[in-house]
């Protein structure tokens, strides 16, 4: 009996940390989107959406809830209405306050306000891009499931369970008894003597709820710490081996007593280990089905990055069939800068690192280019083995919105060139790499010619189309992909160009030039030509001469200056080699 109260508790341990380990993964992939979010309310709806089907999908996960980081929830599947509630007293929500541990936590338990149903918490924290505290993700699970599953033992007088964390706060208790949920039991002698001291065994105590003698099994968890108590009344258990001596009485012979107790002991073997077998076969199923329901991409690899399973999803996200990745390395199928990335994550998790993230490019087999993130966990307590879990989705659209949302925020409206703003950050970047290349790095400073007068003159929305029409001349006269143009104030544009000589730099300033002027866009006041013209503001930095960005900037705007001072539609160069201007006239 003792071995048998022993087996269920460690059955029901399992059991505990399967669910546990089952429920970190919705979280694993929210905590990632959650840190993504960029507070849009397309993405906070996607984030909604997500928490929503997790939970539909999950036949252990009660309920998912997001909490900011002032304590405030945001979101909870199970309440729409309750977003708002202070949680900041809640223990999880403290710890990971003042923890940067990221790993999840289980605390409980708690009653639900409404449904009055007890429940424990899965938690774990957010962090921004910067590592700053940004909030919780919860999700909870509820304790009917463990008791259900304890009532599936079949135990002398209706026996009694219990599950304790690993500070011997009371998790559970069936039958359920609220004076218990949450108390401790720390100070007890089963606590200090046996669970601090052994990870399994057998006590004997008298029960603080009902006064009496029981006896135990118990099992302590290695991956979530977790104790499991199992306790039948000990009379019960003397009712029991009662009834087997009546039983044995019938034989008289030790030699056939010796027989029945080894069958009977044979039997429950058997009977433990088919329980076994049908326990890890309902987990493993459970864990394909999750896997197959889910969009996302999941794969089991081993210690060495060989694919056990593979989920439905891999046509979706890889375009191929999921048996034909089974047996084969992660590696293969990837581009080399993305075999690179895993290459690196498989080490780091064979260093000891629990999760890893990348992101990398994907050819499918249709041609079309996809951009993947991956999260890969370490797993070491599922029954379905050993190994990785890593999880793909297909991030093309968010990469793409990104994209187009940065090229916006750096570009001018009106003429379609950089802003100011990108110039400013170019003209930083290139100059030091002229500097450490020992190369050239050219400014050019363009203003259009009486620009107030043809606006005065014609009004601004043939002033814009005008502004646009140059911008489009100096953007065809450019090097695509090395030279950059910008609209830097009003009528005044920028360009930089790298690795030109002197010579070169001036052909392209005059192509500007002359360019805009065979435009012929009337502009009478603009005398003596009578259509729009521009000048030119050019200077130079070389390995040769030691300039700084804004001295740079200074001598293009000088030669600018000249230029228009002089008659104007003409370029103005500074000779870097005598430190003086010359003067190149149309």
């Amino acid at each position: 009996m003792n071995s048998y109260l022993e087996q269920t508790s460690k059955a029901i341990a399992q059991h505990a940390d399967d669910v546990i380990e089952v429920a970190k993964q919705p979280l694993v992939g929210l905590v990632i989107q959650a840190r993504d979010n960029n507070k849009t309310v397309l993405q906070n709806l996607e984030l909604v959406r997500t928490m929503r089907e997790l939970v539909k999908k999950s036949s252990y996960v009660r309920s998912l809830a997001h909490v900011g980081a002032d304590g405030l929830l945001i979101e909870s599947t199970i309440n729409n209405f309750s977003a708002g509630v202070d949680l900041k007293d809640r223990p999880y929500f403290q710890y990971h306050k003042n923890s940067e541990d990221p790993s999840p936590r289980v605390d409980g338990p708690f009653k639900g306000p409404v449904t009055n149903e007890w429940f424990i918490s899965l938690s774990q924290r957010l962090s921004d891009h910067e590592g700053r505290f940004a909030g919780v993700m919860v999700a909870t699970i509820d304790v009917k499931m463990f008791v259900r599953f304890f009532n599936g033992f079949a135990l002398p007088g209706g026996g009694a369970f219990a599950m304790i964390d690993g500070n011997g706060r009371i998790l559970l208790r069936s039958p359920v008894d609220e004076a218990a949920m949450g108390s401790s039991v720390a100070d007890t002698p089963f606590f200090r003597e046996a669970v601090v001291k052994h990870d399994s065994g057998n006590y004997e105590y008298r029960s603080p709820f009902d006064g009496s003698m029981k006896s135990s099994g118990y099992y302590k968890s290695k991956t979530s710490h977790i104790t499991v108590l199992v306790a039948v009344p000990r009379n019960a258990v003397l009712r029991y081996w009662t009834s087997l001596s009546k039983t044995r009485w019938l034989f008289s012979l030790a030699a056939v007593l010796a027989a029945l107790l080894m069958a009977i002991r044979l039997r429950r073997n058997w009977a433990m280990a088919q329980r076994d077998q049908l326990i890890i076969a309902a987990r493993e199923a459970e864990f394909q089905l999750i896997a197959n329901a889910s969009s996302d991409l999941i794969e089991k690899l081993d210690d060495t990055g060989i694919r056990e399973y593979v989920s439905a999803a891999s046509q979706s996200v890889l375009g191929i069939d999921a048996k034909e990745l089974v047996g084969r390395s992660i590696l293969e199928g990837y581009e080399p800068e993305a075999q690179q990335y895993w290459s690196e994550a498989l080490a780091n998790i064979a260093a000891g690192s629990s999760i890893e993230r990348l992101i990398f490019l994907k050819k499918k087999n249709s041609g079309e280019m996809a951009w993947l993130e991956s999260v890969v966990t370490r797993v070491r307590s599922l029954d379905v083995g050993s190994g990785m879990v890593a999880v793909t989705r297909d991030v093309t659209s968010q990469r793409l919105l990104q994209e187009e949302l940065d090229r916006l925020a750096n570009t001018d409206e009106l003429t379609q060139l950089f802003n100011k703003r990108h110039f400013n950050g170019q003209l930083a970047n290139m100059a030091a790499q002229a500097r450490a290349a020992g190369t050239r790095l050219s400014l050019l400073l363009i203003d259009v010619d009486k620009f107030k007068l043809f606006n005065d003159t014609y009004g601004h929305l043939p002033g814009d189309n005008c502004l646009r029409a140059i911008a489009a001349e100096i953007a065809g006269t450019l090097r695509p992909g090395m030279d950059v143009a910008a609209r830097y104030g009003g009528e005044e544009m920028a360009v930089l160009l790298p690795g030109l000589g002197e010579r070169d730099v001036r052909v392209v300033a005059e192509s500007i030039r002359q360019r805009i002027s065979a435009l012929g866009i009337v502009h009478h006041k603009n005398l003596p030509w009578g259509h729009v013209t521009v000048s030119i503001g050019m200077a130079m930095l070389s390995p040769d001469r030691e300039l700084s960005d804004e001295s740079l900037f200074v001598k293009a705007d000088q030669c600018l200056y000249r230029a228009k001072n002089s008659g104007r539609n003409k370029l103005v160069a500074e000779d870097a080699d005598v430190g003086h201007s010359a003067t190149a006239v149309a």
